[in-house]
């Protein structure tokens, strides 16, 4: 039995941005618990919670044009 994963299997672009979405919100909430009034952290987690709304986006309309 190979390793190697099959040339036939392959992800789908809403999978990969699901969890690029589900990723970024995490880090942005990360960010956010963390940040104790620091303004860059909260400014990071506002920027990774941006990406998480747009990677979420990008997720359903791949979805949707399958």
């Amino acid at each position: 039995m190979s390793t190697e994963p099959e040339d036939s299997v392959s992800t789908s672009p809403a999978v990969r941005w699901g969890l690029g979405a589900v990723l970024f919100a995490l880090l942005a909430v990360s960010m956010a618990f963390t940040a104790a009034g620091n303004g860059l952290m909260l400014t990071g987690a506002v920027a990774c919670g941006a990406a998480a709304c747009f990677a979420g986006y990008r997720a359903f309309s791949a979805g949707k044009s399958r």
